[in-house]
């Protein structure tokens, strides 16, 4: 709902302020008066394109600010990455140079306010609205006709989960025709690596006993030396032994260095047979090295085509193995996947009947409600139809298109409204078609042209069926008709006032029955007709 209007240099406006309340709201004065600035200014506050042509002259900028409730914005809000608040400030600020949009005083671009107020405000004129000639918005109208909520729900997951399935399908068949064209290929590979059953370290292992049987003789030499030199030590140290053995009996002193001698002995001795036993291993095989080297050949092989080590080598054959079995179950899980797209578009096809049904059925209850408020909107003779087309795919909210046709005389034929219709006679069927919906809506409606070319007790109907509206939305009607402006709950006149140095246009609110009378008496073109201007304001 929109709670306030404020305008400061705008166009004529130097100043205005309006602050509005739920219900039926009028916007009247003389042609030419201003009225379309009010209209303009809230089009800027939907993202329009403004420029420094709106800047009334002498001034430097012009601003536009309104305060909407901010319910039913939270979860846009949210997205855009502001805190929750009670309203909202919308400021527009526009100066020769450029347009700056500011959102509870924070900075936003056109395109974010356009998302944000989107369906906030309903201009209705002949170029202002999109229910009659968007194909989405009309069968979103006939759905809330039709309450579908529930079944319109069930069937957006089922249509969810088709599609799911789909791209699923289309993926695991595309990956499944890449398995078959590689299945020899991967025969060969997993093969290639299962004949050289490869252990991880195993290569490591091989180079080192490589090296070693290239360098036996050597090996054999150094470990002999070894062993004399440390057979000498050997017996040095027994005699050292025997004389600290002398030693410690003259004086009990040397046990300690005895102990540590006697260590060392052994550990010598144990050291000389380990070198000794080393070297009588070392028999010459010439058939081993040949068998190591091939066996490294086969290993450096495998690293070159499937891993950087034997451990990756070892997982590729695991995953090689894997997608060979996904090959050999593929038509398998293949077959599964098909049964449950089957199952889930057998599922959709149900639920997409059964929505076509039922928006079959609301759209000859709304075709027939709409049908009989038409006399009363000054097109008696006019005829409304909705018309549901069923496709033969799905789609995000069934398989049907709705079509809102008229023809605005008897011998016309039926045709798409938003083709037919005046400005002012698509007003009238936009309200007839609100006033029929029954629903509770938070958008502004903004009626402009619903009074052109009707009047008398047409006009009072007229009136009387925006009020209805206003009940359940916020409306607010640019009127010249007495009989509309009479039963509005609120009422603002819209003034050109010419100044010394120009004209300037001015907004007010008439707050007393006399002001209103008044008003309404320059409606009838008779100021001095306030004895039938009283009627109306009493009817």
């Amino acid at each position: 709902m929109l709670l306030e209007l404020r305008l400061k240099d705008f166009v004529l406006i130097p100043e205005a302020r309006l602050l509005f309340e739920p219900g039926f709201i009028v916007l009247t004065g003389e042609t030419g008066a201003g009225k379309s600035l009010l209209l303009q200014s809230l089009k800027l506050l939907l993202g329009a394109r403004g420029g420094g042509h709106l800047i009334r002259a002498g001034a430097k900028e012009a601003v536009i600010e309104a305060v909407f409730d901010a319910a039913p914005l939270r979860e846009r809000l949210s997205s855009l990455g502001f805190s929750p608040a009670e309203e909202v400030v919308v400021r527009r600020v526009i100066t020769p140079e450029r347009s700056r949009i500011y959102l509870n005083g924070s900075p936003v671009t056109a395109q974010m306010l356009a998302n944000l107020t989107r369906g906030l405000i309903v201009l209705v004129g002949q170029h202002e609205y999109h229910l009659l000639d968007r194909a989405e918005e009309r069968l979103a109208f006939l759905d809330a006709f039709c309450q579908l909520e529930d079944l319109l729900s069930r069937y957006q997951e089922a249509f969810r989960r088709l599609r799911e399935l789909e791209e699923a399908h289309r993926e695991f068949s595309a990956r499944l025709r890449q398995l078959v064209k590689e299945r020899d290929y991967l025969a060969f590979q997993i093969r290639e690596i299962e004949e050289v059953d490869p252990r991880p370290g195993e290569d490591e292992e091989l180079e080192a006993e490589a090296k070693r049987l290239k360098n036996l003789e050597r090996l054999k030499e150094l470990s002999r030396n070894v062993a004399n030199d440390l057979s000498q030590a050997v017996g040095a140290l027994s005699q050292a032994r025997k004389d600290l053995l002398r030693a410690q009996e003259l004086d009990p002193a040397f046990e300690s260095l005895r102990e540590r001698l006697d260590g060392l002995y052994y550990e010598l001795e144990d050291l000389a047979g380990e070198v000794s036993s080393y070297g009588s291993r070392l028999h010459e095989d010439e058939g081993r090295l040949e068998e190591v080297e091939n066996r490294l050949h086969q290993l450096r092989r495998l690293k070159r085509k499937y891993g950087e080590d034997l451990t990756q080598v070892v997982q590729e054959l695991k995953r090689l193995k894997r997608e060979l079995e996904d090959l050999e179950s593929g038509e398998e899980r293949l077959a599964e996947i098909e049964a449950e797209l089957e199952k889930a578009r057998a599922q959709v096809f149900e639920l997409g009947r059964k929505l076509t049904e039922r928006r079959l059925s609301g759209a000859k209850e709304l075709s027939e409600t709409v049908s009989r408020l038409l006399p009363s909107l000054a097109l008696a003779g006019a005829r409304f139809q909705v018309e549901v087309k069923r496709g033969e795919e799905p789609r995000e909210r069934g398989f049907d298109r709705v079509e809102f046709l008229v023809a605005t005389n008897p011998q016309s034929p039926l045709r798409p409204l938003s083709q037919v219709a005046s400005g002012g006679e698509l007003s009238r069927f936009f309200l007839a078609l609100k006033v029929a919906a029954r629903e509770k809506d938070t958008a502004l409606l903004l009626f402009d042209e619903v009074d052109a070319g009707i009047g008398g007790e047409t006009a009072h109907q007229v009136g009387r069926l925006l009020k209805e509206l206003s009940s359940r939305q916020q409306v607010i009607c640019v009127t010249h008709l007495p009989q509309i402006a009479a039963l509005a709950d609120q009422h603002f006149v819209v003034e050109k006032v010419k100044e010394p140095a120009r004209a300037e246009t001015r907004v007010r609110r008439l707050t007393t029955r006399e002001e209103r009378l008044r008003e309404l008496a320059r409606m009838l073109g008779k100021p001095e007709a306030l004895e039938l201007a009283s009627t109306l304001f009493a009817g």
